[in-house]
């Protein structure tokens, strides 16, 4: 009580703090209810988690799919040329676009953390420059290809897993590793 009155010179009042396990709760309930609607009217349809990125190590690429019965396969994915952030973000999408329509897949959701990629494939942004338009040209002419496709932002947090896939393609020992996918990009996809 004694720091409450020291306060009350600065015009601080204290006030208790409700329950957040109520909040936790119905966080949890509504996180629940969503997934499950959502397999319930979309039980065919694929999700995708990639994230992309260059720096000095190189350009690398993390992606997850994951089939409707939630069977997922991890790939990390160098570039063995060099590219902008934004390029090798499209290199990991149009990759992963080809393969799943060789998978079979007709209906994809797909995440990412970049705000710019998701945005130019939704219509929201431009493509500026002759290159990205190229990325977004061809991405769109996959996407054409499948029966639907949902491409959303997501926090990067929430992208955590495939962010951790990109950064082990610039890991040593390249080719060593029995449990994730690794692939190889010798040129990029889109040539000026």
């Amino acid at each position: 009580m004694a720091w409450a009155v020291e306060l009350s010179e600065f015009d601080i009042a204290f006030e208790n703090r409700k329950a957040i396990k109520s909040q936790a709760l119905a966080d949890f309930i509504r996180e629940l209810t969503s997934i499950q609607k959502e397999s319930l009217t979309n039980p065919d349809t694929w999700k995708i988690y990639l994230d992309g990125s260059s720096n000095s190590k190189g350009s690398r690429a993390g992606v997850i799919i994951e089939n409707p019965e939630r069977v997922s396969v991890e790939y990390s994915m160098q570039m063995n040329f060099e590219t902008p952030n934004n390029q090798a973000k499209y290199e990991a999408f149009i990759a992963r676009l080809q393969q799943a329509k060789e998978l079979g897949a007709r209906r994809l959701q797909i995440y990412s953390d970049s705000q710019l990629v998701t945005s130019q494939i939704a219509g929201s942004y431009q493509a500026k420059g002759p290159l990205l338009a190229k990325y977004l040209d061809s991405a769109r002419q996959l996407i054409a290809e499948f029966k639907k496709v949902e491409v959303s932002h997501i926090l990067r947090n929430e992208n955590s897993r495939a962010d951790i896939l990109s950064k082990l393609a610039s890991t040593k020992g390249w080719g060593n590793r029995r449990t994730v996918v690794e692939q190889s990009i010798p040129e990029p996809t889109c040539v000026m």
